[in-house]
């Protein structure tokens, strides 16, 4: 009988289980996951909460198997009817200093749990150091202040995400941690112990120790497996490996030949759709102009595009002179991205842009009178 067997139950590996019984798939489903039923992971750093994709009772009424199980061998299926779909995601990367064992992480439901206890159980204004101020890092900051902490966030960067924001727009939402009562610092990590830590030269004391340092794709079993890695498990633009044909692989942990490593929520529920066509014959569409939130303090952040294409970028201010939208050009004078501040519906008017290859002027660009319906008007006209 036709099978698939996913191996990840994140985001990823639930929307293609969900993305087949909608098709009206046939065969037999099954999702392996060593944490059990599948949950959203944004809300780990945002709240410090599982947030379950669905009820328990929804695999059960649409015949799909959930294992809570760890997959360490697997063989690639032969049969064209039978499919094996990693959706192994993202690991955390290891601070290499001595004393790490002494830092926690913020990874998983089990990480935001014991954190959630900690900052609940201890001394309201506590000590929490977080180590690293991309989007996870600045989230729990946040998050760790709300709840009565007292927050000390280290980076070894001025603007970090910039890469992703823009550098003006990374500066000034970093900026935005000592304004609320966030202690920033820079510099590099240089020991940990029980309730301290060494950041360039200056200890460090705190009851709660967290690192958020990054991710790397996790590839242990595709290497298990023979498949190529290169930045991820490398895959065609249907999804499968360049190793095995009925071996797919989606989510953080896969990377499409000839483009960046998408380690996104939108990028790898379209990776699920891609290999749910391949799975059932049909075609998809392929994936859309990269996008991604991020919620901190009082504000929501929005990227659309890609910032590493842009040589020139525009800023558009609000009503107080400060930074709401930085617009990010190539060298050919094309629009590529966005990152905005409390941005409305501008991040689907400038993905909507992007999309078409259309380039609003300069001046449309900075005018904060020209909202995101009608950006790029001399287009329609």
């Amino acid at each position: 009988m036709p099978s698939v067997h996913i191996v990840g139950g994140g985001v990823a590996g639930f929307t293609l289980a969900r993305e087949l019984v909608r098709k009206g798939y046939a065969g037999n489903i099954k999702i392996s996951d060593p944490e059990g039923l599948p949950y959203d992971r944004p809300p780990l750093s945002k709240s410090l909460q599982r947030e379950y994709f669905v009820p328990p009772a929804w695999f059960e009424q649409h015949g799909v198997s959930l294992i809570q199980e760890n997959i360490t061998e697997l063989v690639a299926p032969t049969a064209e009817d039978e499919w094996v779909v990693l959706a192994t995601g993202n690991t955390p990367k290891k601070l290499q200093v001595p004393g790490a064992e002494h830092i926690r992480s913020l990874h998983t439901a089990t990480d935001a749990a014991d954190l959630s206890a900690a900052l609940e159980d201890g001394m309201f204004g506590q000590r929490v150091l977080v180590i690293g101020a991309g989007l996870v890092g600045a989230e729990f900051a946040a998050t760790a202040k709300m709840l009565g902490a007292q927050v000390t966030l280290v980076s070894n960067s001025e603007a970090p995400l910039s890469n992703v924001l823009g550098v003006e727009m990374a500066a000034v939402l970093h900026a935005e941690h000592s304004r609320h009562g966030i202690t920033v610092l820079s510099g590099e990590l240089a020991e940990a112990g029980a309730g301290y830590a060494v950041v360039g030269g200056q200890r460090i004391e705190a009851e709660i120790l967290v690192a958020a340092i990054g991710v790397e794709p996790e590839t242990t079993l595709a290497q298990a497996m023979g498949l190529e890695i290169n930045d991820g498990i490398l895959v065609d633009d249907q999804q499968r490996t360049t190793t095995f044909r009925q071996v797919l692989a989606i989510g953080d942990g896969a990377r499409m030949t000839q483009r960046s490593r998408a380690v996104h929520w939108e990028a790898a529920m379209e990776d699920a759709a891609i290999a749910a066509a391949t799975i059932m014959g049909g075609d998809a569409r392929p994936h859309s102009v990269p996008w991604f939130w991020s919620d901190r303090h009082d504000s929501h952040i929005e990227a659309v595009g890609d910032f590493t294409r842009a040589t020139q970028h525009v800023s558009r201010l609000n009503r107080r002179g400060q930074l709401q939208v930085l617009f990010g050009l190539n060298e050919a004078g094309n629009l590529v991205a966005a990152s905005m501040i409390d941005g409305g519906q501008m991040s689907k008017a400038v993905k909507r842009l992007i999309a078409r290859g259309y380039t609003p002027s300069i001046e449309e660009l900075q005018d904060s009178s020209v909202g995101p319906r009608d950006l790029g008007r001399q287009e329609k006209a």
